[in-house]
């Protein structure tokens, strides 16, 4: 007879192996992170080709295409459910995929991808306030502590340490957008933490992508826009956005929301302008300052308060 394996002999304990889910998720956020950086960059070289409705509608057209195959089946398995939750998917496909990602390209189209993704390190702070609004638990000193100081390391990074860059922000349209979409996207990150255990996430993004592009299609054809030059940095540009920073970056960020919650999770989005940086750098051909450096390690500081400060919640069944 085979002898039993190390782990299972009498006598010994088994041997946990593997991640714990806490750094499951925190890989997963950081890879969203990365990939939604990268958003930033293309929805800013893409500024005046094509228009900010026009290149959501095609981002997410294409993303459910390549998405259905895998996807169609299960979803078809789960229909009731999907029937079900109609609300919480029209909600998530109106707020997280039409309308966000739409205001970004458009505040895109005025301000720098630099400004934008200072704005958007709003959103943790916004999901919090969200999340003590809507009845959940309240944040805790440390979560808020974790919070402003990972705020003001996102500020130092993208600022350069410069006072004069935050003067020079103005209150137009572009910075307006991108307010209004920090707000959005807090609602959405709430909204995730409603998905039941009996509706898997990728379903959960299928189903709420299809209203979102409903929503899109009703708009641009209301609309008067230029004709598309589909050349090929565009195409690039567009499967980029369509593959890497919607459909794999949504699934992660999904994932992790509903590992370790919201509130913690909205802490990544900070992560967002270190990685935006790093790709001004290999892209762009700029240099990192020292007041950025110290900015980026604020920003991993104020992570791991908000991580490793508090008691995390339990992961969800099933």
């Amino acid at each position: 007879m085979a002898s039993l394996p190390q782990s299972l002999s009498p006598g010994r304990r088994p041997r946990r192996s593997g991640l714990s889910p806490d750094t499951r998720a925190a890989l997963a956020l950081g890879g969203a992170a990365l990939l939604w950086s990268g958003n930033f960059v293309a929805g800013r070289a893409l500024r005046g080709v094509i228009d900010p409705v026009t290149l959501n509608l095609f981002r997410w057209s294409l993303c459910l295409l390549i998405f259905a195959p895998w996807v169609g089946p299960v979803a078809w398995r789960q229909r009731r459910v999907v029937a079900r939750e109609w609300r919480l998917l029209l909600a998530l496909g109106v707020t997280g995929i039409a309308a966000f990602q739409t205001l970004v390209y458009l505040a895109l189209s005025t301000i720098t991808a630099i400004d934008a993704l200072l704005l958007l390190s709003l959103a943790p702070a916004a999901i919090l306030a969200g999340a003590a609004l809507g009845g959940g638990t309240p944040p805790t000193r440390v979560q808020w502590l974790g919070t402003l100081v990972s705020l003001a390391g996102a500020v130092v990074l993208v600022t350069r340490g410069s006072v004069a860059v935050l003067r020079d922000l103005s209150p137009g349209r572009g910075d307006l957008w991108m307010l209004v979409a920090v707000v959005l996207w807090a609602a959405y990150s709430l909204l995730l933490r409603r998905r039941p255990v009996d509706l898997p996430q990728d379903v959960a993004l299928a189903a709420s992508i299809a209203p979102a592009i409903a929503l899109l299609l009703a708009v641009r054809m209301c609309m008067d826009p230029s004709p598309l030059v589909l050349t090929l940095p565009v195409a690039g540009a567009l499967i980029y956005v369509a593959v890497c920073a919607s459909l794999i970056a949504f699934l992660l960020w999904s994932y992790g929301v509903a590992i370790i919650g919201p509130e913690r999770a909205g802490q990544f989005v900070h992560l967002m302008p270190v990685f935006g940086a790093a790709l001004a750098v290999m892209l762009l051909g700029e240099t990192i300052v020292p007041a950025q450096a110290a900015g980026a390690l604020c920003v991993f500081a104020g992570i791991a308060l908000v991580r490793y400060g508090v008691t995390p919640p339990a992961p969800p069944s099933g």
